[in-house]
């Protein structure tokens, strides 16, 4: 199957690995796939991981800033996980120590 030819709203040629913004909620994201069905040509971002129809997207320079704020909620979770696992092993030290002992 040949390769689609997509332009955005401003009539620039699209690709995947392109940073797009769909225009209805200022969505920002990478073109990761591209295809087409009987309702039009469609886009998938990566960030919402959601088909988007491909005239309501422009291209943006605001791929910096998605960037760094997934990277800051990377971040964010794995901070996260890491207050949670203390949180459960300090749980289980206590729980153990509560525990009756076996002399009596």
């Amino acid at each position: 199957m040949a390769e689609l030819k997509v332009f955005d709203i401003r009539g620039r040629e699209m690709k995947v690995g392109d940073y797009v913004k769909y225009i209805n909620t200022g969505t920002i994201g990478e073109i990761t796939e591209i295809m087409e069905d009987d309702e039009g040509i469609w886009a998938f971002l990566d960030s919402t991981e959601l088909y988007y129809k491909i005239e309501l997207l422009e291209f943006t320079d605001e791929v910096v800033k998605t960037e760094a704020k997934r990277k800051d909620l990377e971040a964010d979770i794995e901070e996260k996980i890491r207050i949670r696992e203390e949180a459960i092993e300090s749980l289980q030290n206590v729980e153990s120590r509560d525990a009756p002992g076996g002399a009596g």
